[in-house]
């Protein structure tokens, strides 16, 4: 009993997650133009790539998808088998490297068929919720984990992204480690970088992040931490990230621009950062206030508190996602590059607050350097 009350808010966050998700698989679709549905058209991709891996033969694999998309698909649902085979498909070389998600997905899939390609994105969600709730709990402030849960799970950016068979969710269930690994650094340097340099690998095979990571370990570098060792994760971060540069330094800038030459797609880059931005934001006031205020809430206290380390982290990794963003260039895809930020947006809002006489105070500015946050 006294196990079961310590743990409260996980089994209330557990329950809360699987009615949400419930929910989603059971009511999605187009929402004011916008493609809601828990089958993206990206993600027929990665559903032959685990099919194939079950059945080894590329034309019953790709039919497969190309019917379920059929009936289950919205936006741009009809396409044929040559746009998924390798051979002939003008997008697998560029995803090709992308094998961490259907690699995972392979058992459910072969229990559930292709709707298996949705448990790893519901159980990174999951895994997100529990990250930031044993945030909080290192903080003692486990209520407001227990309300970031809640903000998260009404979000509909984030449940367009976390329940979808896309690789977003996978990415944003691997960062959600990152905070947890960060508060630990001083005590366990060897064991934090060991297991950052497997969520290095990790994402690099699930998609293009880099600039990411290039973020999170600049700002140790700025703050002075054990720079040797950040070093050699930055020289990792790089050397893992080969094959999505190869595959995609021709093609990923400005992707609507393919006749543009290179240089002028440079110089494009800052317009198209902006109007990333500008559009998410419209977005945000349309669709998914709840989420525009915890972030706008978060990035004032990032600049109130930035000698901390959360916010220096929530808002290199907002520039780094929305550099990703800018790079691709497509407009209105609703936050889904910026993702991974949100573990770092819980850790500000985490961070914000302190108990005092029983009740709950926003922290005051902070003057001088703080390299890494105790959370005892």
């Amino acid at each position: 009993m006294r196990h079961i009350k310590k743990f409260r808010y996980e089994l209330l966050i557990f329950v809360f997650w699987a009615g949400a998700t419930a929910a989603k698989l059971k009511y999605n679709g187009l929402i004011l133009g916008f493609d809601y549905g828990i089958y993206q058209p990206d993600g027929k991709f990665y559903t032959y790539m685990a099919l194939e891996y079950i059945n080894h033969n590329p034309a019953q694999s790709a039919q497969q998808v190309v019917d379920w998309y059929a009936n289950h698909g919205f936006k741009m649902n009809i396409f044929t088998i040559q746009d998924l085979m390798p051979e002939t498909s003008f997008a697998y070389s560029t995803i090709s490297h992308r094998v961490l998600y259907p690699i995972l997905s392979v058992p459910f899939v072969a229990l559930f068929g292709v709707p298996g390609m949705l448990a790893i994105p519901t159980l990174s969600l999951l895994f997100l919720l529990l990250s930031i709730q044993k945030l909080a709990r290192l903080y003692d402030k486990s209520f407001i984990g227990f309300a970031l849960a809640l903000v998260l799970l009404n979000s509909e950016t984030v449940l367009r992204w976390m329940v979808v068979n896309c690789t977003d969710a996978l990415l944003v269930g691997l960062f959600a480690a990152v905070p947890l690994l960060l508060l630990k650094m001083q005590e366990r340097k060897r064991d934090v970088f060991f297991s950052l340099s497997i969520l290095i690998v990790l994402t690099s095979a699930t998609r293009f992040i880099l600039p990411v990571w290039l973020a999170i370990f600049g700002v140790l570098l700025i703050k002075n931490v054990f720079r040797k060792e950040v070093f050699s994760m930055i020289v990792l971060c790089i050397v893992s990230a080969g094959p999505a540069l190869s595959a995609q330094l021709s093609t990923a800038l400005l992707v609507a621009e393919v006749d543009t030459p290179t240089y002028l797609k440079l110089l494009k880059l800052p317009i198209s950062y902006l109007k990333v931005v500008g559009i998410d934001v419209l977005q945000f006031g349309v669709m998914d206030r709840i989420l525009l205020i915890l972030l706008t809430f978060t990035f004032v206290q990032s600049i109130r508190l930035r000698e901390k380390l959360s916010s220096a982290m929530f808002i290199s990794v907002l520039f780094a996602g929305y550099l990703i963003g800018a790079i691709n260039g497509t407009l209105g895809v609703n936050f889904r590059y910026q993702m991974p930020v949100l573990v770092f947006c819980a850790w500000v809002v985490i961070d914000s607050f302190e108990l005092k006489h029983g009740s709950l105070h926003l922290v005051p500015s902070i003057k001088r350097n703080v390299i890494v946050n105790k959370a005892q």
